[in-house]
């Protein structure tokens, strides 16, 4: 039997499609409730475009231990950070109830999208290598805080169904107009800035990718709709100041547009092991 494979959800995001170890990893999928049909020229906060996230049932991880089982002997689950869903306290209930020989380890990400890809692919890669299960969970605890993300999340009306912000601050903030800049600390969605146009915009995710010494990636995460922002400016930017730093560029995901609303946007920026933030 193989070694080590990796569980991970569909909020994830890869830097590329066939990573070291891309064989080893394995998605298991939210499901999206359909938000409620909007009505035109109401002022009044409604359900987001996207819908709702909802986490598979405890059953569902039990179902993919036992299939995984039959090839492997450990299972790394990394999930999307607890604070955006309970999709980690249901897999650690599955995992303590699961009656099988499997060593089962799960490890909050405190991260989405490309910066959960990001951990599941250095973790894929140390386990082709042939890591153990224990080196790679002491390998992905260590790099999660090299891991920060920027989201600009205009529609507001998604933070307030899923708990971050009131209704009224999301009706407030619509009619206002601003573009709401987060980042994600620990897990959490932490305020950062408001702006009010793109030319702001791009100028506060250059001054958070100042703020590191030499990163190891940096990705943007493009929304839809009138938020979309150019990727070359912020392409040149990069290159101009880091050379080494590799640059991606990628579409919002179902489930993030989902979770954040389709307009969002992401800056993700990776740390190499050896530099710390200025």
């Amino acid at each position: 039997m193989a070694n080590v494979c990796i569980l991970t959800d569909s909020t994830a995001q890869f830097t590329s499609a066939r990573f070291p170890g891309h064989e080893r990893v394995f998605i298991i999928s939210f499901s999206i409730k359909p938000g409620a049909t909007r009505q035109r020229n109401s002022l009044a906060p409604q359900e987001p475009p996207g819908g709702r996230l909802i986490p598979p049932a405890r059953q569902v991880f039990s179902d993919y231990f036992t299939r995984l089982n039959r090839e492997f002997d450990h299972i790394l689950i990394i999930p999307l950070s607890s604070f955006l869903s309970p999709m980690l306290h249901w897999a650690e209930e599955a995992a303590c109830q699961y009656t099988n020989h499997a060593t089962i380890q799960v490890v909050d990400s405190q991260t989405t999208a490309i910066g959960l890809g990001l951990l599941v692919q250095i973790a894929a890669e140390a386990a082709a290598a042939g890591a153990p299960i224990h080196e790679l969970e002491r390998l992905v605890r260590a790099t999660i805080p090299r891991v920060y993300m920027l989201f600009c999340i205009p529609e507001m009306n998604c933070l307030a169904e899923a708990g971050f912000l009131s209704c009224s601050q999301a009706f407030i903030g619509k009619m206002l107009g601003l573009l709401p800049i987060f980042t994600l600390e620990e897990g959490r969605l932490t305020p950062m800035a408001k702006v009010r146009t793109q030319r702001h915009l791009l100028e506060s995710l250059q001054e958070f990718i100042d703020e590191f010494s030499d990163p190891y990636h940096v990705a943007l995460i493009q929304g839809t709709g009138l938020t979309h922002l150019r990727a070359r400016p912020l392409r040149e930017y990069v290159e101009g100041s880091f050379p080494q730093t590799s640059f991606s560029v990628h579409a919002i995901g179902a489930h993030l547009a989902t979770l954040f609303g389709p307009q969002c946007i992401g800056l993700v920026v990776m740390e190499k092991p050896e530099t710390r933030s200025k």
